[in-house]
């Protein structure tokens, strides 16, 4: 074969190359293929940007959640500071007034129940143990396994509680840490409050005025949460404070009290406080009173509570309770008490400021070029 043979070969080679590139490239695709190929692709983008973010988040856990707290609390406090302010009260006073006020309620509660449990500890321990031993007895009467079960099932209630305890004390120094920020971020947002939600108004992706409305409607959905925490928290104070005095239960004014914050912290809070009143119940009187307590404490937090939560809440949030039901449940699960406490009244601000966006017209389609918008 001759040089310009060999030439010719080549040229005749690309040009087949290349028509077989060309009918490639306008190979045409299904339309559904190629939308639904780009929508596994954005949920692909959406869930990676998800992860780090909540990665970053976790690193930050320690700051995060003492400024979320104090920010909730601020929202809900500056309302008193306010008022003082018009009492011709500084603002820098009425705000250390008021966060003092807020610390000193929440030591009285906390020294309370730590001694009515040691008041009642001694009883209901001795109620534990005999009703460990009756069960023991009722498994096998005639010989030693009751014994031994019973002392298996005591020892493993001391290894959680040993366990409990070591947890607990292993976490007291980031506790501290987080509650000494917390208390200064909740100072300086009390007293600064208006500047410093006008300028994170200004740093938002969004119109000033739109911006502002989102934070405002926000802010009402967090006062009108607590509001709503507050009523229902009466309601349960004054429901079980009145059966533990009809049972004779002592530190019934301890019951309620406890009653009563408990209810800040929806369902899990009513869980625990509901089982501080079945506990001294048990230790003053027995099983049959605390099944008794057991049974007010249950009708308070569900019967009575889910009269009164449509009400509650109805105005300020616009939630159905089963949609506080499942937001508070999937808080939680995924942040802890901080997700159960806050999860309500986020999902409220969320709604509201996605109404409001969609009200601006943010969601709307534009209009392609050259076309001129539909009046």
């Amino acid at each position: 074969m001759t040089e310009e043979e060999r030439e010719d070969a080549v040229r005749r080679a690309r040009r087949a190359a290349t028509a077989a590139g060309q009918e490639i490239v306008h190979l045409e695709l299904p339309s559904w293929l190629r939308v639904l190929g780009l929508g596994a692709w954005l949920i692909v983008g959406v869930v990676v940007l998800v992860g780090i973010v909540l990665l970053l988040l976790a690193r930050v856990t320690p700051l995060l959640i003492p400024l979320v707290l104090a920010a909730v609390l601020a929202a809900v406090l500056v309302p008193v500071v306010d008022r003082l302010q018009l009492w011709h009260v500084p603002r820098w006073l009425g705000a250390a007034l008021v966060l003092l006020l807020g610390l000193s309620l929440v030591v009285v509660v906390a020294v309370l129940v730590i001694l009515v449990l040691l008041d009642e500890s001694a009883d209901i321990w001795q109620d534990v143990a005999t009703g460990l031993e009756s069960a023991s007895d009722q498994v096998d009467p005639e010989t030693s396994r009751g014994a031994a079960l019973g002392g298996v099932l005591r020892g493993a209630m001391r290894a959680l509680l040993v366990g409990w305890l070591g947890s607990a004390i292993s976490s007291v120094a980031a506790v501290l840490v987080g509650i000494v920020l917390g208390t200064f971020m909740l100072l300086f947002l009390l007293k600064d409050w208006e500047p410093l939600t006008t300028w994170a108004a200004g740093h938002v992706a969004l119109p000033p005025r739109l911006a502002e409305q989102v934070m405002q409607g926000t802010v009402h959905a967090f006062r009108g949460y607590a509001l709503g925490l507050t009523e229902l928290g009466v309601a349960n104070a004054v429901v079980v404070g009145l059966g533990a005095l009809v049972l004779d239960v002592p530190h019934a004014g301890a019951i309620a009290l406890v009653s009563f914050i408990g209810s800040y912290v929806p369902y899990f809070g009513a869980f625990v406080a509901g089982g501080f009143a079945v506990v001294v119940a048990l230790g003053a009187h027995g099983l049959p009173v605390a099944l008794t307590m057991l049974a007010i404490v249950l009708l308070a937090n569900n019967t009575i509570q889910n009269l009164l939560e449509p009400f509650a809440f109805g105005r300020s949030l616009r939630l159905h309770p089963l949609v506080v039901l499942i937001t508070t449940t999937a808080g939680t699960l995924l942040f802890g008490l901080m997700g159960a406490i806050l999860a309500a009244p986020l999902t409220s601000g969320l709604l509201n400021a996605l109404r409001l966006l969609r009200d601006a017209g943010l969601f709307d389609n534009p209009a392609p070029p050259g076309e001129a918008p539909v009046p």
